[in-house]
């Protein structure tokens, strides 16, 4: 049977073959563990790929990759500026995984972080997941605001629907008890 990382190179890549394979690997422990070693590797490419499919598990379950979460977050950290379109699905692959509060507080700290990255699909991410993370742990609920606000004011239409989905998000939250 072809490795998952053979796998994933071959080919063009998009949204439905990440969907797919995320669809096809994510109560497969062993699978996982794969797809998290792809995000080490050396190869670019591989590492964008496996992030994606990361991203696409964690879309409907962050359970299968929480094991994995101080590792993500230490790779997120350490991705050159380069690889934009990587750091752009770590983003959300972090803030989902993080399950601790502890590691919801270094996620939001790679989050601000984001927000100051070149690239807008970063920064993107950084809005989405820092509203994603303040749902989750009160305390950071003053630093969303901030960025969100600050996203609405000066970042790009982008930038806006994901602070209006954050803002929404937020909002939702209060109501529900959804930890803030």
């Amino acid at each position: 049977m072809e490795s998952l990382a053979a796998e994933m190179r071959r080919g063009r890549w998009g949204l439905e073959r990440a969907r797919g394979t995320a669809r096809r690997i994510s109560g497969d422990k062993s699978a996982i563990k794969a797809l998290v070693g792809a995000m080490f590797g050396d190869d670019p490419e591989l590492r964008k790929r496996a992030a994606d499919v990361a991203r696409r598990i964690t879309e409907r379950d962050s359970v299968p990759l929480e094991h994995y979460a101080d590792e993500l977050a230490g790779l997120l950290a350490e991705v050159s500026l380069e690889e934009s379109r990587t750091r752009w699905h770590l983003g959300l692959v972090v803030a989902r995984v993080a399950h601790t509060r502890e590691q919801r507080l270094r996620a939001a700290r790679l989050m601000e972080l984001l927000m100051e990255d070149e690239s807008n699909v970063a920064r993107c991410s950084a809005i989405e997941g820092i509203a994603l993370l303040a749902c989750q742990e009160a305390s950071l609920r003053e630093v969303a605001e901030e960025m969100i606000e600050r996203a609405l004011r000066e970042g790009t239409l982008a930038m806006k629907c994901r602070a209006r989905e954050g803002t929404l998000r937020l909002e939702k939250g209060s109501r529900v008890g959804g930890g803030v």
